[in-house]
């Protein structure tokens, strides 16, 4: 199955009301947020909000440090980086029916979901870290360290002004610490999808 195809078939099922709150997480520089905002762009505006994670990872992730390897920062991999508190009680509100503010980043500014759209997309690394049973269907991505230095030097050095050094010098500890921490909660998706060396392959059966 394609991306375009299983785009259709998302699209189908939030049609037809099978989907109304969609899960799609995955690490950093997988591929996940350029899929959601193609699904995004696939469905009626005036029904379904978009609500991006990044925003719910803690500034303050130099305040602790991985049990296991003190010497290293926290990355997103870790739960302790999320406030994963605050993030379910915004997707608890817009199920309910309230509005929302997003939380204003450098490079997005804050904006207001409405609780009237029926149709919700969660994405971000903090998916992995919530209960299953917010979500109708989860999505998650992966790829290969070659593929995700690639997008992550493509993305960090433009749109949020990183610099290209540091991108470098952490690549080894993000990929360590994906593996130690974040890896397992794939195991927890309904759809695992492979980008890696760019393509596009479904590792479990569609549900």
């Amino acid at each position: 199955m394609k991306k375009k195809d299983l785009i259709e078939q998302l699209v189908s099922e939030i049609d037809s009301g099978r989907i109304r709150t969609l899960g799609i997480y995955g690490h950093g520089a997988s591929g996940k947020s350029t899929f959601a905002q193609e699904l995004y762009q696939s469905l009626d505006s005036t029904t379904v909000n978009l609500l991006e994670t990044d925003p719910y990872i803690t500034s303050e992730r130099h305040l602790v440090v991985p049990k296991e390897t003190p010497n290293q920062k926290v990355t997103a991999c870790l739960a302790v980086a999320h406030e994963l508190a605050s993030l379910q009680r915004d997707i608890l509100a817009l199920q309910a029916g309230m509005d929302v503010l997003t939380i204003e980043e450098p490079w997005k500014a804050s904006e207001v979901l409405s609780g009237a759209k029926p149709i919700l997309i969660v994405e971000g690394m903090s998916v992995g870290f919530l209960p299953k049973e917010f979500f109708d269907k989860t999505i998650c991505f992966y790829t290969d360290e070659e593929t995700e230095l690639k997008r992550r030097l493509a993305r960090d050095t433009t749109v949020r002004n990183r610099d290209t050094k540091f991108i470098l010098a952490s690549q080894q500890m993000r990929r360590m610490q994906y593996l130690q921490y974040y890896k397992e909660t794939e195991s927890r998706a309904d759809i695992l999808i492979d980008q890696s060396d760019d393509k596009f392959q479904i590792k479990t059966k569609i549900i």
